[in-house]
């Protein structure tokens, strides 16, 4: 399958998930739809593998951008761009998919976001490393369909330790904040 047809897919795939959460069609579509579904399912299980296709690295007008997870569709896309001055961003509109509270952004999918973007940032410096602890403070709901902006910046090193600070706002207000600790590990 090429990059592009399986985009398109994961793409689609993302619109039939929220589609499916928002939908009031009658109980007999639902079966029919539900049919369909299946049997595509069970084409595409014909050649599967184990895993998810690796996250693509590209170039931006000279501004190296990770782009996650666009071949996952049960990932929140987030494109990630590291600006020359250091750290990590990312823009992000989440839709009924991530709902917590009413008309607001779930606490575990901000949690989700910011340990992707923090942990995204000590990767791109060559390190290995893994979420050895996250700790988020909620400071205002995050709204739904609306942009938010995410920041993440390396704190301090120390020994196998990297410390990161982030954070979510929407309109210029942070709405979430984080700081985790990533832990070194050894290259297979």
């Amino acid at each position: 399958m090429s990059h592009r047809e399986r985009e398109r897919l994961v793409q689609a795939t993302r619109s039939l998930a929220h589609a499916v959460a928002v939908t009031e069609v009658s109980a007999e579509e639902l079966a029919r739809v539900t049919e369909i579904l299946a049997s595509l399912t069970q084409e595409l299980e014909k050649q599967s593998g184990t895993r998810c296709v690796p996250l693509p690295v590209a170039e931006t007008v000279g501004v190296p951008r990770v782009l996650l997870d666009r071949y996952n569709p049960v990932q929140v896309p987030l494109e990630v761009f590291f600006p020359q001055g250091g750290g990590a961003e990312a823009t992000v509109v989440m839709n009924a998919l991530h709902e917590g509270p009413t008309d607001s952004v779930h606490g575990g999918v901000s949690a989700l976001l910011l340990d992707n973007l923090l942990g995204i940032l000590v990767q791109s410096t060559g390190l290995l490393c893994v979420t050895g602890s996250l700790t988020v403070r909620y400071l205002a709901r995050s709204p739904l369909r609306r942009p938010l902006r995410m920041r993440a910046e390396v704190a301090a090193r120390s020994g196998r330790k990297v410390t990161v600070t982030g954070w979510i706002a929407c309109d210029g207000v942070r709405t979430v904040e984080a700081e985790a600790v990533f832990v070194e590990v050894p290259h297979r």
